[in-house]
């Protein structure tokens, strides 16, 4: 048995698996918490544009922000993702520009916390900007 030990290639595919199969992890990992956090960071900049224009029907400060503050909060109801997480809005006027800013502490998601995986900020920070009246 000792001399056809060398030429044996039975369970050399187990071999490679088990060498393999922590990089496959790792990546298909980083795709997922990858993945998650586009996904939010795109519906925070939806929620985002959709308060901003909102903000074009208000006559006053007060007003605009009332608006863009229930437009997120109505958009929230509808994305059972953001449930989860702390969803931050601003909304700030300057020099004939309403700015709405969401942002979201994505802290609580699982693959966030993954220290040994390189991944991007947990706080997501979206922006949009209008002109009172819908001049944008």
């Amino acid at each position: 048995m000792l001399p056809r030990l060398p030429h044996d290639r039975r369970g050399t595919a187990v071999i490679e698996f088990a060498l393999l199969f922590p990089l496959l992890a790792l990546v298909l990992l980083g795709m997922l918490g990858y993945g998650q956090y586009f996904l939010l960071a795109h519906s925070a900049q939806q929620l985002a544009n959709d308060a901003a224009r909102a903000t074009v029907a208000g006559l006053s400060d007060a007003e605009r922000q009332t608006l863009a503050r229930a437009s997120v909060t109505r958009e929230l109801t509808a994305l059972p993702e953001f449930g989860r997480y702390a969803v931050v809005t601003d909304v700030t006027e300057a020099a004939q520009l309403v700015t709405v800013r969401v942002r979201i502490d994505a802290s609580t998601m699982p693959l966030m916390r993954m220290t040994w995986l390189p991944m991007p900020p947990s706080t997501i920070d979206r922006r949009a900007v209008m002109r009172p009246g819908g001049e944008g």
